[in-house]
């Protein structure tokens, strides 16, 4: 193969990679031990709090556990639990989440323990290692 052809390859090849891979971000615990964020429109904030909990709260199951508020239109949280399902729970209490300091801007991911979330301007997609997960933004709630 002639070198041209060599690099004309190259090129065919980078312009025909997938683009679906997300850069990893990572955040610091905050001072109760959790991991909080939000997506850029702020809209949705999600808190991660590790197995066994942390001082102020304990996941019902002992944890881990993944749960998202979506403040419009309407506000709702969604919750990843360590096991089955995700749910979505409409009459929150304490809706107050969250923490505007750590952002994970569209096309990024984050990972923490068996949980793995990826924002898009469609909305932010949420997922644990066994497939089951949610996915929110201001048009749709889906829960698996």
């Amino acid at each position: 193969m002639r070198a041209g052809h060599s690099i004309l390859a190259l090129i065919f090849c980078a312009v025909c990679a997938p683009t679906g891979l997300a850069a990893e971000k990572t955040f610091k615990p905050d001072g109760n031990g959790q991991v909080v964020f939000v997506t850029p429109t702020r809209n949705i904030g999600c808190v991660y709090t590790p197995k066994g909990g942390v001082e102020m709260y304990v996941p019902e199951d002992g944890g881990p556990e993944l749960a998202c508020d979506r403040i419009e239109p309407l506000y709702v949280r969604l919750i990843l639990p360590a096991s089955g399902k995700a749910y979505i729970f409409k009459m929150v209490g304490d809706a107050a989440c969250c923490s505007e300091e750590h952002v994970l801007d569209y096309g990024e991911s984050w990972r923490g323990g068996p949980y793995f979330c990826t924002s898009s301007m469609e909305g932010l997609r949420c997922r644990r290692r066994d497939g089951h997960g949610f996915f929110a933004s201001r048009k749709r709630l889906t829960v698996d």
